[in-house]
């Protein structure tokens, strides 16, 4: 809807459901993701959820009220 005039109230109310998704969208690592396989590993995730979950979190960040 291009030019729509939303209400502080509505404007509030998307912010919050977009929130609510991208908590949702976090991946948890999976079962044969280094992280998860040895607790002292300090190398990069090996199945891409912490690159994921970076642009879910600075999003996040973005909407953080």
């Amino acid at each position: 809807m291009a030019g729509a005039a939303y209400s502080y109230e509505q404007l509030l109310e998307k912010l919050v459901r977009a929130k609510v998704k991208l908590e949702g969208a976090r991946r948890s690592h999976s079962d044969r993701c280094m992280v998860e396989v040895d607790p002292e590993y300090h190398g990069p995730c090996t199945c891409g959820a912490s690159g994921s979950n970076s642009v879910v979190n600075e999003a996040l960040r973005e909407l953080k009220l």
